[in-house]
């Protein structure tokens, strides 16, 4: 008799654990689904602000290539400010980071979902931060030779964009002043040319990362909600 309570009650401590991971599973999972819905409307969010992003640094480029900034130094002006401001992604990796610190993580039962999270993850912080640092690092370069060329008294200060998103409209500080523009500074809009050029270029392998990041979140979601059967919260 003692062995037999001895061994249903082993029993029933193991169910009880059983239904407490399963329970602290899926409420893991619908957290899950629940960031990673916030990423989909941040990658798009993203993506569209890169196509803009793009779109001003062509046109800053053909301003310069074509002359056309000496006799529109207000536009160059504007197009000085607002290539400026490049924001890097921000995602929803609460629940993620929580469930490898506690060591929940391993309760996903579905292996093909846990490795997919990693990836998920890992693509971010081993791929798209890396071009982010690169986009900040010339998005600095540039500023600096701009400040060479250009009076920078008709903008805030560079500390006060970088990682924002620089104002589209009404940036001059001082209205009763004319854009400027430096004499003899031909070798520095060549530089900035090519620095623009080359931010181009990273800002294209940088969309290109975007656009696999979404199919990532897509086909990551997709797995969950048909793996746990869950609906659109």
């Amino acid at each position: 008799m003692i062995f037999l309570a001895v061994t249903l009650g082993f029993f029933a401590e193991n169910i009880r654990e059983y239904i407490s991971s399963r329970d602290k599973e899926n409420i893991d999972i619908r957290s899950l689904s629940r960031n990673l819905t916030e990423d989909s409307a941040m990658i798009a969010y993203q993506i569209q602000s890169n196509e803009t992003g793009t779109q001003t640094i062509d046109s800053m480029m053909e301003l310069i290539r074509s002359g056309r900034y000496k006799d529109e130094p207000e536009m160059l002006y504007r197009f000085a400010y607002t290539t400026r401001g490049f924001q890097d992604f921000q995602y929803s990796n609460i629940t993620y980071e929580e469930m490898k610190n506690s060591g929940s993580f391993g309760l996903i039962r579905k292996i093909n979902i846990r490795n997919d999270l990693v990836n998920y993850n890992n693509f971010i912080t081993d791929g798209l931060r890396g071009l982010e640092s690169r986009m900040l690092e010339t998005e600095k370069n540039q500023a600096n030779i701009q400040s060479d060329i250009l009076d920078d008294s008709f903008y805030p200060s560079v500390d006060s964009i970088i990682y924002k998103h620089a104002l589209r409209l009404h940036f001059y500080k001082n209205k009763n002043k004319s854009p400027f523009l430096a004499r003899g500074k031909q070798a520095q809009f060549s530089k900035l040319y090519n620095l623009l050029f080359e931010r181009n270029v990273i800002l294209h392998y940088y969309q290109l990362n975007m656009e696999k990041l979404k199919d990532l979140n897509g086909q990551l979601l997709a797995t969950i909600y048909k793996e746990y059967h869950l609906k659109n919260e």
